[in-house]
């Protein structure tokens, strides 16, 4: 037996040696443990199994059902949910008597009937699974009690939309139902009738079992909180229904993960100049996070070494850059076609410039050219315009990124002393030496200018002008100083 087998071995007899002083005896199958918690003044007898998981896995805590059936935060075969997979960090169930605790408090939860409680909207848990489909569907009120059907777009993948499945088709029928909100958790068809009036319910078990309905999606509420389960009919048998993954596909849940910034994002628009390695993350990041309108401009073509670190693919080798990563945005579904605008050709002039600046709430500079860089700034001072330059410095060990215009009392920190890895890297076929950065460096650099470009279009203002992040240390060379005031 391993270190590690053997102290998690000792674990689990500790606990099952404690458990025994509170009260509770070992069954037949040295796993299972069996006693009585007093709840409300009344003993009901628990079952806490430990498997050879422990301490790794939490115990199991099952207590008898109730007649109408499992609750909230309980599985089908009667086992409590203690603690979320994001409590579990530090492994809160090794001490036995915690354990106990935290079934007390079960209970008295149910009791009380989940009073502010976080809303429990996997109702999966308390059916038999489809482990094999995927279905997902578009926003459903409109597709409530309307004839609805489903797609095969893969092998493991459904599509719900509104209209009628034609027969010998690629469709397939299904149906919504909206049956408002849960006071338990769903188990069968018959919890859906119930909740259903009893002309939709008789028609709704005909359909199943007529093979006029393969999916149903039915709709429910807990408090504020919207979901929905997706249930599929492989038997024609409406008392046989399984418990498919599904997935609502619609703008709000893309949306719903791009960050807090999201909403004050959607109304503003930003220019990239120069959509290379860096610049390109940058795109990839600002749309994520729900920007409303990106113009990527870029003279330069996709070549074989950019895709290394580029959001481009090889299948992009040959277009322009700014063509590129519209279409990588776009093809990834992380912003619509008409929210960005690809130029392929670099500012020249100070009216281009100015019309840029005009258009766009901000203006991110990541060209990492001297000239470039220097007119965009200029013009940001002068104009009095939000701008942000980014790039990697001493051979990609340093990410810098700065913005302008200054405010009063501000100050850039000094430009670094040259330095970076010895030797020069050279691409056959290409004039310029290319940069050592490893493509990590790039997409922290990025997240930098990112983060300060959110922080300007949110109206926060908290950033410094200058953030400097040391990501190599030479040898026997002195930090870097970070951050300006």
């Amino acid at each position: 037996m391993s270190v590690l087998s053997e102290s998690f071995a000792a674990a689990r007899e500790e606990f099952i040696e404690h458990l025994c002083t509170l009260g509770f005896k070992l069954d037949d199958d040295c796993q299972t443990l069996v006693g009585d918690i007093e709840v409300d003044g009344r003993p009901i007898e628990h079952q806490i199994s430990v498997d050879d998981g422990f301490p790794i896995a939490q115990p199991r805590v099952s207590a008898p059902q109730a007649d109408e059936g499992p609750s909230w935060h309980q599985e089908a075969d009667g086992r409590l949910c203690l603690w979320a997979e994001e409590d579990a960090s530090d492994l809160p169930w090794v001490d036995a008597e915690a354990v106990l605790e935290r079934a007390l408090q079960w209970h008295a939860a149910n009791t009380a009937g989940w009073p502010d409680d976080s809303p429990d909207l996997d109702l999966e848990r308390y059916w038999k699974r489809d482990l094999k489909h995927l279905i997902l569907y578009p926003d459903l009120e409109p597709l409530t009690g309307k004839p609805c059907k489903g797609k095969r777009s893969s092998s493991n993948i459904w599509r719900i939309s509104e209209g009628r499945a034609q027969r010998r088709s690629r469709f397939f029928g299904a149906a919504v139902v909206d049956i408002g909100e849960l006071k338990r958790p769903l188990r069968s068809f018959d919890d859906i009738a119930a909740l259903l009036g009893e002309e939709e319910a008789v028609a709704l078990r005909a359909g199943i079992e007529q093979n006029q309905v393969k999916v149903l999606m039915v709709r429910y509420r807990r408090g504020p909180h919207e979901a929905a389960i997706g249930l599929v009919a492989h038997q024609k048998d409406p008392d046989r229904l399984v418990a498919a993954r599904a997935a609502h596909e619609g703008e709000s849940t893309l949306r719903l993960r791009a960050g807090i910034d999201a909403e004050a994002l959607f109304t503003k628009s930003a220019a990239i100049v120069g959509v290379g390695a860096i610049g390109s993350l940058v795109a990839e990041m600002l749309a994520r996070s729900g920007i409303g309108a990106l113009t990527l401009i870029d003279e330069d073509l996709v070549t074989p070494g950019n895709c290394i670190r580029h959001v481009a693919t090889h299948k992009a080798v040959g277009r322009p850059k700014a063509e590129a990563v519209k279409d990588h945005l776009v093809r990834a579904r992380i912003a619509a076609p008409e929210a960005i605008t690809p130029f392929n050709g670099s500012l020249k002039t100070a009216e281009e410039v100015e019309h840029l600046f005009a258009g766009h709430d901000l203006v991110i500079d990541a060209t990492g050219d001297g000239p470039a860089t220097a007119l965009i700034c200029t013009a940001a001072k002068i104009l009095g315009k939000p701008s942000i330059t980014v790039c990697l410095q001493r051979g990609g060990t340093v990410a810098r990124v700065d913005r302008f215009p200054l405010d009063d009392g501000e100050a850039h920190n000094d430009p670094l002393p040259l330095g970076g890895p010895k030797g020069e890297l050279r691409e056959p076929g290409c004039g310029d030496p290319v940069s050592p950065a490893p493509p990590w460096a790039c997409s922290t650099a990025a997240a930098r200018a990112a983060g300060m470009a959110a922080d300007l279009l949110a109206s926060r203002n908290t950033y410094p002008p200058t953030i400097i992040d040391e990501l190599i240390r030479e040898p026997n060379s002195p930090p870097v100083v970070g951050d300006a005031q």
